[in-house]
């Protein structure tokens, strides 16, 4: 009988990944059909932005996004723009710019990525002549080669690198490149590759709020394992509940918004039912259902969310950025396992396209096992929580969590 078999991946150190999507931000106006001073969606903005680094510095990790261009509908029905993030904004002081963009470098991307929602989250802006064209960026997108895409997806992608904020994935607005999602999925890794030097790459486009679908993990979308290089989609797992519809329903009681994403006794809600399915916890808002001009019900209404996630699962959840999330799954979908037994001990070389931390992997044993190396190196035994570079076990299980760089030797030696 094997000493060992069934080498399989598990969630980084047996805790269920979480992140939160924020979409639609920037520093002002985007596609609001009303009138509303820029001085005001400008304190809007940049109070979201230091509440964001508040839940960020309580342990909150996910995606903010960070439209290049603002634009502004005018009286005729059509749009203007004002600039962009990089090189100035009409009607913003410089020094206001600068101040919020410090604020993401030092802090907020510590805790989120910042990815571009495509160039004006509206209609299509010509790269070639800066001017806004009549067709959405969606619309636009459908049809349109890998070459283009990547072109258009590399334009924002610099805007932001101008900025000195290096974004290492992209958010679609609406349903950017969903009818040429091959294609879309391969843009956004040369573009990566070209602006920032990054062959593993992710995107934010799906959402699946079924509650009938009980599974909803990110999804490989493209891979290249000679050259290391990966797509990943992050999914979202339900609804906008800040919508403001669902907040008028709800009569603004924050307890009864929180409710749909989780209990507050964390035994019932959406990501409730995909913990206890084994899923990955993606959820996602828009920046203006949480920061409205008359009221902060919705921020209000994340946060308690927030807190019962806290209170109910605790550390049996881990919070992660979206690309932490994407280089986790494909690592952990593209890991090769190769055993060598001899009576004394066991071998097993773990070869992945991919560097990965806190990496974590089971397998089954028929024995007790009494040490173990990484690289000859010995790792703790830990009979509690798994932590990094430690292992345990449960019942005829070893559960083994350490960094993979690319290949890495376990030397497992049972008990006599």
């Amino acid at each position: 009988m094997a000493l060992i078999s069934d080498v399989k991946s598990e969630f980084p150190m047996l805790r269920t990944p979480i992140s939160l999507i924020i979409d639609d931000w920037t520093f002002g106006y985007l596609s609001t059909e009303r009138e509303i001073p820029l001085d005001l969606e400008f304190r809007r903005a940049s109070d979201f932005l230091l509440d964001m680094i508040g839940i960020g510095r309580d342990g909150v990790r996910g995606k903010i996004s960070l439209v290049p261009y603002l634009t502004k509908p005018g009286g005729d029905g059509k749009y203007e723009i004002l600039g962009c993030i990089s090189r100035g904004l009409r009607g913003i002081p410089r020094e206001k710019i600068q101040w919020i963009l410090g604020l993401i470098r030092d802090e907020a991307s510590v805790y989120f990525d910042i990815t571009p929602e495509i160039l004006t989250h509206k209609l299509r802006l010509d790269v070639e002549t800066g001017r806004l064209m009549d067709e959405t960026e969606w619309e636009w997108s459908q049809r349109q080669s890998l070459e283009s895409l990547t072109r258009y997806i590399a334009h924002a992608l610099r805007i932001l690198r101008e900025a000195e904020i290096i974004a290492n994935g992209v958010t679609s607005p609406c349903n950017f490149g969903v009818e040429v999602e091959g294609l879309y999925a391969r843009a956004v890794l040369e573009a990566e590759k070209t602006v920032n030097n990054i062959g593993l790459t992710w995107y934010f486009l799906h959402v699946e709020p079924n509650r009938s679908v009980p599974f909803v993990n990110p999804r490989l979308m493209y891979l290249d394992e000679d050259s290391g290089e990966a797509v990943v989609s992050v999914v979202s797992c339900s609804r906008d509940y800040l919508s403001r519809q669902i907040v008028e329903e709800a009569d603004g009681d924050i307890h009864k918004i929180a409710d749909s994403w989780i209990s507050s006794d964390g035994k019932s809600g959406r990501l409730i039912d995909l913990y206890n399915d084994g899923a990955y916890l993606i959820f996602h808002t828009h920046w203006h259902n949480t920061h409205r001009i008359d009221d902060n019900t919705g921020f209000r209404a994340l946060k308690e969310a927030i807190h019962r996630i806290k209170r109910n699962l605790g550390d049996n959840v881990l919070w992660m950025r979206c690309s932490e999330i994407a280089r986790y799954f494909a690592a952990s979908k593209t890991f090769k396992p190769k055993l060598h037994e001899s009576p004394r001990s066991i071998e097993l070389r773990l070869n992945s396209p991919f560097n990965c931390p806190n990496f974590t992997f089971s397998m089954k044993t028929s024995k007790e096992i009494k040490r173990i190396k990484i690289n000859d190196t010995p790792i703790k035994r830990t009979t509690e929580r798994l932590k990094p570079n430690s292992w345990m076990m449960k019942e005829d299980r070893i559960y083994i969590c350490t960094n993979i760089r690319r290949q890495i030797k376990i030397e497992i030696t049972p008990s006599n």
